[in-house]
């Protein structure tokens, strides 16, 4: 390191975790900031970065019980410039240069210099902004136009992003998303890391919207919208929209007979404690379909043949009530009028075909072309349609996911696709949320738990994360964590295994678009603090966006 300008002299005390520094007076009265990186230069040793993480002026005449109470009583003058004075900086050390862990404490003398990090970009990173396979995402607090690596090799580990509202939670997922579709391979080419995206609030229909006008994210893969039957039947939908706008559709056949009779149960009860025979049965009854009736699709029983399904289920003659009890019969019954709601009130079953979601080259498809399916779960896209519904669509695409992925993995193809979940409290619930129904829940936790050895990662996103799953959540090795609400602030210091003081006590006031980075993304073993512009994001956000008192003054106007 040729950067030596000396801002402080370690004092003693200092340990391999933290060290105390005395400001040269040059470097006083505000050149310093908290949150600044700086380096110690170890005697004969490697010099360690380390992050100011407190600045204490001390003034001896302003102390106290010091002999000038009086004189500050009667507001005299003091005279300042004879008086005892400095400033201590506290330092959090970080790693020795190299991405090394400190093992040697700084000495009492050792000195304290100011490092650039986009000078240094790879002493403190260990790599360059020019290498492939990282995307560079913000800026680090306190300095302009600084960027922070992220490693794409992580994302199959699952990640979480957190944030109340107006914390610019999903603006910065949207320049999340943004990197990874530019993610470089080489020096000439990029390629598009897959998506599943759940929209809960519109919050990513820009993207259908900018890629109509231009072609710009589209270089490395598509964009499809996907939205519930009625809404696409009388959406009134442009014929320049319909090439990238698909109905969200259901085929059971794509769920073996255990997973339908499991999401019939849930759908019915909320639960499949309790209903073991039910499960059985309804097991046996497609069994006994499939082999002696000679139905080979349960989707078409449901569609077309339902009446025929119920007949043969009370016909002792082909099914004996010792084989399923009469009671069972009839609890199946009604899951199953429960259950055919989603096709007589939503038309999810019916002409299956006219959706990709119902194709089974549909993943394989989204995972070779680097695509993105945007699931909208928003008022817009799904007008009318409760959670029960929704989580159902969400068991029915964790289910597809699951099983196409274990089939990639076991004939060696290699795939990846992140899966991202926006209000996640709603599909993997902890048990203190109260949401009507947790049918998404196990599926959700299969992927949380096995997922990652198969390249299917998970990206959940919260306002409240202390409603989210305590072991989904603990998948999750890489944190995106922006303003909190005081609630989850201890819970989230937990999932994430610990923040430093400096920034845990952030928490509940980061400012928009200011967050913390923690976790395996992340290319070195500390948290960073960072921030968000919005000239980060190409595709401009509007969700959410206001126009009050122009709008207020175009009513007096008595303007529409």
């Amino acid at each position: 390191m040729s950067e030596k300008t000396s801002i402080g002299i370690i004092l003693s005390g200092a340990t391999t975790r933290e060290a105390s520094c005395q400001l040269l007076e040059e470097a006083e009265s505000g050149e310093i900031f908290e949150g600044m990186l700086v380096l110690i230069h170890l005697q004969n040793k490697k010099p360690v970065l380390a992050r100011i993480s407190g600045i204490i002026p001390y003034n001896a005449f302003y102390t106290e019980g010091d002999p000038w109470s009086e004189a500050r009583r009667k507001n005299l003058p003091i005279p300042e410039n004879i008086a005892r004075q400095y400033e201590i900086c506290k330092l959090e050390l970080l790693i020795e240069l190299g991405g090394y862990e400190v093992k040697y404490p700084p000495r009492p003398g050792d000195y304290v210099s100011r490092i650039d990090p986009k000078k240094h970009v790879k002493d403190i990173f260990g790599i360059s902004p020019t290498d492939p396979k990282y995307v560079w995402y913000g800026s680090l607090i306190g300095y302009e136009n600084c960027p922070i690596p992220l490693d794409v090799e992580k994302i199959p580990m699952h990640m979480a992003i957190f944030g109340t509202t107006g914390s610019g939670k999903s603006f910065d997922t949207g320049v999340l998303i943004e990197k990874l579709l530019n993610i470089p391979l080489n020096e000439t080419t990029r390629l598009s890391f897959p998506m599943l995206i759940i929209d809960a609030n519109g919050d990513y229909l820009d993207y259908i919207t900018h890629i109509q006008k231009n072609k710009e994210l589209q270089k490395v893969g598509w964009i499809k919208r996907f939205i519930f039957p009625e809404n696409f039947i009388k959406g009134n939908i442009d014929n320049k929209d319909k090439e990238h706008i698909f109905q969200i559709k259901i085929d059971l056949d794509a769920l073996s007979k255990r997973e339908l009779a499991e999401t019939i149960i849930m759908f019915y009860k909320g639960t499949t404690e309790g209903a073991e025979l039910q499960l059985s049965g309804i097991v046996t009854l497609f069994d006994f379909m499939e082999e002696i009736r000679s139905y080979s699709s349960r989707h078409d029983l449901f569609v077309n043949n339902y009446q025929d399904l119920i007949h043969t289920l009370f016909d002792d003659q082909q099914i004996p009530n010792n084989i399923i009890a009469y009671q069972t019969k009839c609890a199946m019954q009604r899951s199953f009028e429960k259950f055919r709601e989603i096709d007589v009130q939503h038309r999810l079953l019916s002409n299956k075909n006219h959706s990709l979601l119902t194709n089974e080259k549909f993943i394989d498809l989204i995972t070779k072309e680097g695509g993105i399916a945007i699931i909208d779960f928003s008022e817009e896209g799904a007008t009318g349609i409760d959670i029960a519904i929704k989580q159902l669509v969400m068991t029915y695409l964790a289910t597809i996911l699951f099983n196409q992925f274990a089939k990639f993995k076991i004939t060696k193809k290699e795939r990846y696709l992140l899966f991202l979940i926006e209000e996640a409290q709603n599909f993997v619930p902890d048990s203190s949320y109260p949401v009507g129904s947790s049918l998404a829940k196990n599926k959700l936790s299969i992927i949380a738990t096995q997922g990652r050895k198969f390249g299917l990662s998970l990206c959940l996103i919260s306002q409240r994360p202390s409603f989210v799953n305590r072991i989904v959540l603990s998948m999750c090795n890489t944190f995106f964590i922006h303003r909190l609400s005081p609630e989850d602030v201890n819970y989230v210091k937990s999932v994430t295994g610990g923040l430093p003081s400096t920034f845990s006590n952030k928490l509940t006031s980061l400012p928009q678009g200011e967050l913390i980075v923690s976790g395996q993304m992340n290319k070195v073993p500390f948290p960073l603090l960072i921030k968000i512009k919005k000239s980060d994001r190409t595709v401009i956000h509007t969700a959410g966006s206001t126009n009050v008192v122009e709008r207020l003054g175009a009513l007096r106007k008595g303007e529409e």
